[in-house]
């Protein structure tokens, strides 16, 4: 198995080792440790944190993985490109700290709750800021490097690990909330620098700040894609977190209505894992085939990943869908109403999934602007979506302003990849998988059980995995998932 084989694998086993963590956290753990509002303003300020790290690093992040054949170049340490991105960091986690520091009065009100939380804890976002900024610039380095299992690790486990033994102690020894606060900050500028110290050992942090290397074209031709990328990379970070930012302005005791779409929007957002994971392995292999202009290898690569996507993220909806009033009864009393919540946000993310690798073919292709353009639109339909649905219905509202958002701009992605370059992502399996999934759907919810939610958990995953997965392979999937993993491997010898 090759190197990229490897990672790809290596990445989708830490995503769902993560998924679990995040299972024990979230549902099992911070919910019942702290108060509703305690926990939604961990949320708050993770969602504040991740949007405003994305507004500072404008776009950069995925314009070092589109230009990094450019610069690569190990003598010369990658012409200083490290350094370039230090110093860009530097400057905008610095711009961004202050801003957020002078709009802290102001967000208060916004996000007031009758205890006052956001007030007094709401200035722990600067030291978050500032270590995310470094993360995700940090991170494109090191994917581009073809070192995508590092940064996964550090953010999908390694975090999440932490977290766990920090709740863990919380439970234990009742620290005051102060305390909690601080060492929850801290953990994720342990991330950060678990990432330096990665890429140092490695022997990749090498600024090289004398080999510094940007002629004035490549400087247009980059300014150009970030300005492009930048708002759709933001588009879709704050599709999941502008729903609960929404909520905790707009809804009375907008915390503890985080608390409650978090926990809902995390057993829904499961259902991207398999996405996520793909994704991280295959976009340098996407951007250096447009270099070759290689369109038969990104439309085999485009089919294979859909059906794969939509395979995987097929069983795990079906999961979620036949267990989730057994999911919602390990939780507080108060969090069952997000149930449909959970429904809602799962469709939309079992839709984007059958539609594969298309979002990154867009933006690693001479049609980025229409990624931007359509990123926007669906940034902007959820905005539009979610000021009028959750004043009505509530945190029902911005999951169905989310799932409308992905349906129209996912819809129209995949109507220009097939008009402009003639690309495809469904075929005949597909449908076959849909109607597997409906029947499954429709039947293993009515199977009676124990009545025990954990058991019945347990139960439900080993009857779907019974019924689903064989006739997945009668239907002649199995390969396409060894498939994958095989091309990436050949592509890169």
């Amino acid at each position: 198995m090759g190197i990229l084989a490897r990672q790809t694998l290596l990445n989708t086993v830490l995503t769902y080792a993560g998924i679990v963590l995040g299972f024990v956290n979230v549902v099992l753990l911070y919910p019942k440790v702290l108060q509703a509002d305690q926990f939604g303003l961990t949320r708050l300020l993770v969602s504040i944190t991740v949007v405003a790290a994305q507004l500072s690093q404008l776009g950069v992040e995925n314009t070092v993985l589109r230009f990094f054949p450019y610069f690569k170049d190990d003598q010369r340490k990658h012409r200083g490109l490290l350094s370039m991105l230090v110093l860009f960091g530097t400057a905008a986690s610095l711009l961004c700290m202050l801003a957020l520091a002078a709009l802290h009065p102001w967000l208060s009100d916004v996000f007031n709750d009758r205890n006052s939380l956001y007030a007094q804890y709401g200035l722990l976002v600067l030291p978050l800021v500032l270590g995310e900024v470094f993360f995700i610039l940090l991170r494109s380095f090191s994917r581009s490097l073809r070192r995508t299992v590092q940064p996964t690790f550090i953010r999908e486990f390694m975090l999440r690990a932490m977290q766990t033994i920090l709740i863990l102690v919380q439970a234990w020894a009742m620290m005051p909330f102060h305390v909690f606060m601080l060492l929850y900050t801290a953990l994720f500028l342990i991330g950060t620098l678990a990432l330096v110290w990665d890429l140092y050992r490695s022997g990749n942090f090498a600024l090289g700040w004398s080999e510094r290397w940007l002629p004035t074209r490549l400087r247009k031709s980059m300014v150009t894609y970030s300005t492009f990328t930048f708002s759709a990379t933001l588009a879709g970070i704050i599709l999941g977190n502008m729903d609960q930012l929404m909520i905790g302005a707009l809804l009375g005791d907008g915390l503890r209505q985080v608390a409650y779409y978090s926990v809902a929007f995390y057993f829904g957002s499961v259902i991207a894992a398999p996405g996520r994971a793909l994704s991280q392995g295959a976009l340098p292999l996407i951007a250096e085939a447009w270099k070759r202009d290689d369109h038969v290898y990104i439309a085999d690569l485009y089919r294979r990943s859909s059906l794969v996507q939509f395979l995987v993220s097929g069983f795990l909806f079906l999961v979620m869908w036949s267990s989730v009033g057994d999911l919602f009864e390990l939780l507080p009393s108060e969090y069952a109403p997000a149930a449909e919540v959970a429904i809602i946000i799962g469709s939309a993310y079992l839709m984007t999934s059958s539609i594969g690798l298309s979002v990154g073919i867009i933006s690693m292709s001479r049609s980025y602007r229409l990624d931007a353009i359509s990123s926007m639109a669906m940034l902007l339909v959820n905005l539009v979506a979610d000021y009028f649905l959750i004043r009505v219905y509530g945190i029902i509202g911005a999951a169905y302003a989310t799932l409308l958002a992905l349906l129209v701009v996912n819809g129209y992605r995949t109507w220009f990849l097939y008009r402009r370059y003639g690309l495809w992502p469904f075929e005949l399996r597909t449908v076959g998988i849909l109607g597997l999934i409906v029947t499954l759907g429709i039947m293993v919810p009515w199977i009676p059980l124990t009545g025990l939610a954990m058991y019945d958990l347990f139960l439900r995953f080993l009857l779907l995995t019974v019924l689903f997965w064989p006739v997945a392979f009668l239907f002649g999937t199995m390969p396409e998932l060894k498939g994958v993993m095989s091309q990436f491997s050949k592509r890169l010898k």
